[in-house]
């Protein structure tokens, strides 16, 4: 094993898109929203032109199931949002475009 020789120089934004059944304890999970939000933040990136600087990628489960929004992880900062929605991408963006 070897490290990667490229890296996001920003950040690496982290979206749950887990989907689970309804009736699950854990509630349904992040599924559409998560999507949704994947989609908006992936076109906030593009926009800003830095898609070489600030990578979005879709994981499962992040442990903080919302209600609301999905869940939402930041590396290399560390910080675990939840209950974020589309219409928070371009602020998220423009947080870690100064990181």
């Amino acid at each position: 094993m070897r490290p990667a020789p490229f890296r996001p120089s920003s950040a690496h934004l982290f979206v749950c898109t887990n989907a689970r059944d309804l009736h699950d304890p854990l509630g349904a999970g992040c599924g559409a929203r998560g999507r949704a939000l994947y989609d908006a933040l992936k076109r906030a990136v593009t926009r800003g032109g830095l898609v070489s600087r600030v990578w979005v990628s879709r994981t499962h489960c992040l442990g903080v199931c919302p209600q609301v929004g999905a869940a939402l992880a930041v590396s290399p900062t560390g910080g675990l949002f939840t209950e974020v929605d589309a219409g928070d991408a371009d602020g998220l963006v423009a947080a870690v475009r100064g990181a």
